[in-house]
């Protein structure tokens, strides 16, 4: 990261990095997207695997594996992403914003909301090691806009520093459907653009006004040993086989996490159910 954007961050939650992909890319995959439709997970091999060459590209776009390292505590021992594939979204007209009227905020540090739970089953957080200048992440957000997207016309919206929040969102400002509160930020960003964002942050799909229509990729990480998704959901190496370019680091990125953190997270997860049984 350089200094802008280690400070918009760590300060606001989100960071947006121009031209990350180029005007060739973003045609392909629009063309692609409009093609399939607003399939989500459809990248999964058992769902039909990855759509083209410019979505498995995705997977380690290098401005933005660069970023992600530094958000995922800097380089690994072994060389490799600190970081993985845990799913990815695609959001067009009518998926995921009520038809274009507006989502419902939501994400928040979980471990500042709920500070009583196993940090295994937080994967929305946001911290900052002081000691070593580094951070420490749990689900983080690639959403790569295909369509310019400008402050009154639609797209990402959030509240900017709540990552570092310690109480839930007031309960009026949550449905943008109902009226966009004038706290929530409005992001623009051109198409190309990446906004990358920590899922501790509060963050929303803006009303679509614009004449174009919505197209982002939204490519969601974690570190190497934690899942936000279930198993079920998992990517595995073999699935970018037929494609190429597929080396050791892509396949990193779609290594799930060991068994071992699958089974904590599973039995927390059920002392946690039989606790909340019992009371």
């Amino acid at each position: 990261m350089d200094e802008e954007q280690r400070f918009s961050f760590d300060t606001w939650g989100f960071l947006c990095v121009e031209e990350a992909i180029s005007p060739e890319q973003v045609r392909e995959l629009k063309t692609t997207v409009d093609e399939k439709g607003p399939d989500l997970h459809s990248q999964h091999a058992d769902r039909g695997g990855f759509w083209s060459q410019a979505f498995v590209d995705l997977l380690d776009v290098p401005v933005i594996s660069n970023i992600l390292q530094e958000i995922y505590g800097g380089a690994s021992a072994d060389g490799l992403p600190p970081f993985r594939i845990d799913h990815i979204n695609i959001h067009t007209h009518g998926t995921f914003n009520k038809d274009l009227a507006g989502g419902t905020l939501h994400g928040g540090n979980g471990r500042l909301l709920n500070p009583q739970r196993a940090p295994e089953l937080v994967t929305h957080y946001f911290a900052r090691d002081t000691d070593r200048q580094t951070f420490a992440n749990g689900l983080v957000t690639v959403a790569y806009e295909l369509e310019d997207t400008l402050c009154n016309q639609g797209g990402f919206g959030c509240l900017a520093g709540s990552h570092k929040g310690h109480f839930p969102v007031p309960e009026p400002w949550r449905d943008l459907a109902k009226g966009v509160h004038p706290m929530i930020t409005r992001v623009p960003a051109r198409a190309g653009s990446a906004i990358i964002f920590t899922e501790a942050l509060f963050h929303v799909t803006l009303p679509w006004t614009a004449p174009s229509t919505r197209t982002t990729l939204f490519y969601k990480y974690t570190g190497r040993e934690e899942s936000y998704s279930g198993p079920n959901n998992f990517f595995a190496p073999s699935d970018a086989d037929q494609w190429q370019g597929i080396d050791e680091r892509k396949r990193t990125i779609l290594t799930p996490p060991p068994q071992a953190v699958i089974e904590r997270k599973a039995e927390l997860a059920r002392q946690e159910q039989d606790t909340d049984a019992g009371q």
